[in-house]
């Protein structure tokens, strides 16, 4: 799986519904740390699935 969304080579744009108190939290945890590894939500998502399915396929 990439690491790196700017070297996809086939992007496929992926749009999700999420409660709002889940966005709040994910803003909180973003702005809460000033070196946090994510730049915006979407980058923290597609994170998450990626580390969802690596943990699916052990």
């Amino acid at each position: 799986m990439s690491k790196n969304p700017r070297l996809f080579v086939e992007p496929v744009r992926l749009i999700v519904n999420v409660e709002q108190e889940t966005v709040k939290r994910i803003d909180e945890l973003m702005e809460g740390h000033q070196h946090h590894r994510h730049r915006n939500r979407a980058e923290f998502v597609r994170q998450a699935i990626e580390r969802e399915l690596a943990r699916c396929q052990q």
